[in-house]
């Protein structure tokens, strides 16, 4: 008879570098993720919407950008390492506008939305007080999200910071282009600055966050088993941008 003792594997642990290369790569391949290449951007490009269609896109967009400071301060209570809850505390300071609430990117986002849907609609729009529905998969988007923030896993809720900061961007540009269809309604200088919201983002404070959301994944991964937490973060929250913009975009081709 052969008497084994069952040990714990121990996780294969990972050097600095390599742990970065695996969250860099992770990080780029968003880039072709349904989340970011999806019939939805197309159509927004591609042509002025209507008013009642333009009110689908902002009422959502707008209910998931105004939790954007809960998911990131969750991000800072569940990190343990210094230097990442540094760098997550700054990119939160952001968001809130750098202390100034007339700032705060919400603010600036809102601001935009109910001007444009004023030009089109040719009288003052209330966000809160428009008839387009708040969609399921925006409402899902905004729940599941905080729970990925407020994993038990370290490297899962870095995962989910990863994605955020890293889709935003080609995000952030798609959008503007569409918004730039509705140009017509304004004064040159005056569609610029109502575009506040969009630069800020393009400009180097969206760069900003990706390089630190970065360097806050690959710190907190020291083993293979880290990794997979991280790409289960990362890509459950990707999951959940492609199905709500996969939804908008079912709710804007009706009719």
């Amino acid at each position: 008879m052969t008497v084994t003792t069952d040990r714990p594997v121990e996780p294969q642990e990972l050097s600095r570098d390599e742990a970065y290369d695996r969250v860099h790569a992770l990080a780029r391949g968003c880039a072709e993720h349904a989340a970011v290449r999806n019939p939805f951007y197309d159509l927004w490009i591609s042509k002025e919407l209507s008013a009642d269609q333009v009110e689908i896109v902002a009422k959502n967009f707008y209910a998931r950008v105004r939790r954007t400071p809960v998911r990131i301060a969750l991000a800072f209570l569940n990190m343990t390492d210094i230097t990442a809850r540094a760098e997550t505390v700054e990119n939160l300071y952001d968001e809130m506008g750098n202390g100034n609430p007339s700032k705060v990117h919400s603010v600036i986002l809102r601001e935009l939305l109910e001007t444009l849907l004023g030009r089109i609609r040719g009288h003052a729009v209330d966000l809160e007080e428009v008839s387009a529905p708040l969609l399921p998969s925006t409402v899902r988007l905004i729940e599941e999200s905080e729970k990925l923030f407020n994993s038990p896993h370290p490297q899962e809720v870095c995962g989910a910071l990863l994605a955020q900061e890293w889709h935003a961007y080609p995000q952030l540009v798609q959008l503007y282009e569409g918004i730039r269809n509705y140009r017509h309604l304004f004064g040159l200088e005056e569609f610029h600055e109502n575009c506040e919201y969009f630069y800020l983002h393009i400009g180097a404070t969206e760069k900003e966050h990706k390089v630190h959301s970065l360097s806050t994944a690959a710190r907190a991964c020291r083993s293979l088993e880290d990794i997979e937490h991280l790409e289960r973060g990362f890509n459950a929250y990707l999951d959940l941008l492609a199905d709500n913009w996969t939804e908008v975009h079912r709710e804007l081709s009706r009719g």
